[in-house]
């Protein structure tokens, strides 16, 4: 027995023997042979000054050397003065100059050590001219610059040769002009930018007039339709073939996107059992094009949580209202996005500090207004079941309400911020005031009827009416834009029965000189959005 289990302890220690040994070669044959060499990325794209990139492609190696010549290493996003590095793989590498450069590798394998060298060209960037303004109109002054390498040391040595082709000419950096007539223009540029001479063109189109323009709904076909606000000629509207749905009651304009809401089929009062949701959030461009869907109403939820009215901050964040649970956000940039819960007012239930502050007992279930972003902070109206007009922080903060308009039902608003003024839509009769199109101060103080609103559509009904929902106010062009929808045209649940002949879009000038006036006729809107960069 006992040479037997000598012999089984044997056995199986000539088996680990065999086991580790393949296991020995396996490792080795996975291992393979060292390799060496390096990518640069965009390595035919590199401008001065660039901050270019190496990739590490070499395997198995032990110890890494780099060496950039003219280079300067860059680490945390800082410059360094070295030029060498024993990392796997630095950061990135600075070249402040265009010119032609080296950078070379050596990674030690096995005890020995391998070079790789790869040369690449760090090109000087075209010359591109620029102007302002933005978009030229015959007999404007515009203003030509130049973006172009500049050697620090050799500033002094720059000139400038500018064909502004209009028949003048130029040597300074930055000359002003003027074109007459309308029409193409070639502008030519021969710079010395201390080391060589180097020519640039750009061809500018100088325009009879340019103008703002007003994007707004149609419900007869659901389409969004839009207008240039032309000072000297009067073109049509034009239908963009944008589908909104019946009820789009906010359209905006940030920067090159429109933002529309969409409430759905519902908006009129529901109780049993509650309309499901059908309200969304989209977005295109200038033009129509390039649709997506920024956020869809939550199916678990029913027609009150819809989105309402709408607006867009500076910084591209959508904030909206539904029918009266507070106001919501998401960036413009949001794709299908989760609907999100609502994070201002929080209906201000009963003991609540938000209650208190307000000066009620409680605000819970007080429609929403309208809510716009006014010198930072973000302005939110009630109406119907509730009042008022109030200041919030874009964070949410409660900070003032305006006395003044306490006890107003305010269904939607917009604030001039170049006369210091504020327009509203009041829906119902309240705090001694009727239903029809105001002005007062920014601080509430001095409320002056616009438009008394005869015959204007009653939809929804006494306590909820959807009234004017959307206004637009173009402080340089000196008018305020609101839709107007005749009670003949479209009724109070909603029903179009009229051809719009009663209805459109009405105007009036803001320095009070003039009644208000029929701008567009033939339309039922409710969403209206004003693009401010003249095009």
């Amino acid at each position: 027995m006992k040479k037997l289990s000598i012999f089984r302890i044997f056995f199986t220690l000539a088996i680990l023997a065999v086991a580790f040994t393949a296991c020995d070669e396996e490792e080795e044959k996975s291992w393979g042979e060292p390799t060496i060499g390096f990518t640069i990325v965009d390595v035919e794209d590199l401008n001065a000054p660039a901050e270019v990139l190496f990739i590490n492609n070499s395997k198995y190696g032990e110890e890494y050397r780099w060496h950039f010549p003219q280079g300067q290493i860059m680490k945390n996003n800082l410059v360094t003065n070295d030029s060498t590095s024993t990392e796997i793989q630095p950061e990135s590498v600075f070249y402040p100059l265009p010119g032609d450069y080296e950078a070379t590798l050596w990674v030690t394998a096995n005890g020995e050590e391998r070079e790789f060298k790869q040369n690449f060209t760090v090109k000087k960037p075209n010359p591109q001219i620029t102007f302002e303004p933005a978009g030229i109109v015959y007999d404007d002054t515009v203003t030509f610059n130049v973006t172009y390498f500049q050697y620090s040391e050799l500033q002094d040595q720059v000139t400038f040769n500018w064909d502004l082709g209009n028949g003048q000419t130029s040597n300074i950096a930055s000359p002003q002009t003027t074109y007459n007539p309308p029409g193409e223009y070639t502008v030519g540029l021969e710079i010395f930018d201390g080391v060589e001479t180097l020519t640039t063109s750009l061809t500018i189109t100088v325009q009879a007039e340019i103008a703002k323009t007003l994007y707004f709904t149609n419900a007869i076909n659901q389409s969004l339709y839009k207008k240039m606000l032309y000072s000297g000629t009067d073109l049509p509207h034009e239908n963009m073939g944008v589908d909104l749905g019946l009820h789009a009651l906010s359209v905006s304009v940030h920067k090159e996107r429109i933002v529309v809401t969409v409430a759905g089929q519902n908006i009129r009062f529901a109780n049993d059992p509650p309309p499901l949701p059908d309200g969304y959030i989209f977005t295109t461009n200038l033009s129509g094009g390039n649709r997506y869907t920024i956020t869809t109403t939550n199916p678990d939820y029913d027609y009150r949580f819809d989105p309402f009215v709408g607006t867009v901050g500076p910084d591209g964040t959508v904030y909206w209202l539904d029918r009266f649970q507070g106001a919501r956000r998401l960036n413009i940039t949001e794709q299908d996005a989760e609907y999100p819960d609502p994070y201002v007012f929080d209906q201000a239930s009963e003991g609540s500090e938000l209650a208190a502050a307000l000066g009620v007992a409680s605000a819970f279930g007080w429609t929403d207004g309208a809510v716009r972003i006014v010198n930072g902070e973000l302005w939110y109206s009630k109406h119907g079941t509730g009042k008022g007009l109030y200041r919030f922080t874009t964070e949410g903060a409660f900070i003032a309400k305006i006395d003044p308009l306490f006890d107003l039902k305010i269904r939607t608003f917009e604030v001039d911020t170049v006369n210091n003024k504020i327009y509203l839509a009041v829906n119902q009769a309240a705090g001694g005031f009727d239903p029809g199109i105001y002005v007062c101060n920014i601080d509430g103080t001095d409320i002056q009827l616009i438009d008394p609103m005869v015959d204007f559509s009653m939809q929804g009904g006494e306590g909820e009416r959807t009234f004017v929902t959307e206004m637009v106010v173009d402080p340089d062009g000196g008018y305020l834009y609101y839709p107007f929808r005749h009670e003949n045209d479209i009724n109070f649940a909603g029903e179009i029965i009229g051809d719009g002949s009663l209805s459109g879009i009405k105007r009036w000038k803001i320095d009070g000189s003039e009644e208000p006036e029929f701008y567009v006729t033939g339309v039922i809107s409710y969403g209206m959005g004003l693009d401010p960069v003249k095009r």
